[in-house]
């Protein structure tokens, strides 16, 4: 399989996972509606159990190949370089920072996904509640974001160039995705915690 053809089928699991990040967003807005609101979308999902271990099952694979596609490409990368860098010194450290943060996002994952999975299902709203009034909650989800964001900025540039689009006006647009993005999923915490 060609680098090329490899990038672009990471570019498309990511876009995957960005077209649930979307969804999942506006989802959680309900929360600024009101308890029915909120309790009755997760309580309706939570209730149609083949559609959501479908969009689960979708995901968990979708990011195992986005995963293995990163790392086999950059394996590729490292095997294929004759010759090391005189000065590897700032590349080593835009590689460790990027890995640290896509590290960071996969636990941040992990972590929401099985404290989701492990809250009491009768009221939502109160168990969200409950988790954005800790601070501790507060820095860990800050975390996250922060990641996510970062993330995003570094695949949704990467996925524009992909596909040919790598003009500035491009880039502006991407800060503004991201930015709409993070504000909806910054308010559920802030309308708890404030």
């Amino acid at each position: 399989m060609s680098p090329y053809f490899k990038k672009r089928l990471m570019a498309a699991a990511g876009l995957f996972w960005f077209s649930y990040l979307v969804i999942h967003m506006l989802a959680n807005l309900n929360f600024l509606t009101g308890e029915d609101n909120f309790d009755g979308f997760y309580h309706w999902f939570h209730e149609a159990v083949i559609l959501r271990w479908s969009v689960i099952g979708l995901l968990g694979l979708s990011i195992g190949f986005h995963i293995y596609t990163a790392l086999s490409r950059q394996f590729d990368s490292n095997n294929k370089r004759q010759i090391a860098y005189k000065k590897p010194y700032p590349q080593a450290v835009s590689r460790f920072v990027a890995w640290s943060g896509a590290s960071m996002l996969f636990a941040f994952i992990v972590f929401h996904f099985v404290q989701m999975q492990l809250l009491p299902t009768h009221n939502f709203y109160q168990e969200v509640s409950n988790i954005f009034s800790m601070p501790l909650m507060i820095g860990i989800y800050a975390l996250g974001f922060f990641s996510l964001s970062t993330h995003l900025h570094h695949a949704l540039s990467s996925v524009l160039q992909t596909f040919g689009l790598t003009h500035k006006q491009h880039h502006g647009f991407v800060f503004l995705i991201i930015f709409i993005l993070m504000g909806g999923f910054i308010s559920v915490p802030i309308s708890v915690y404030l």
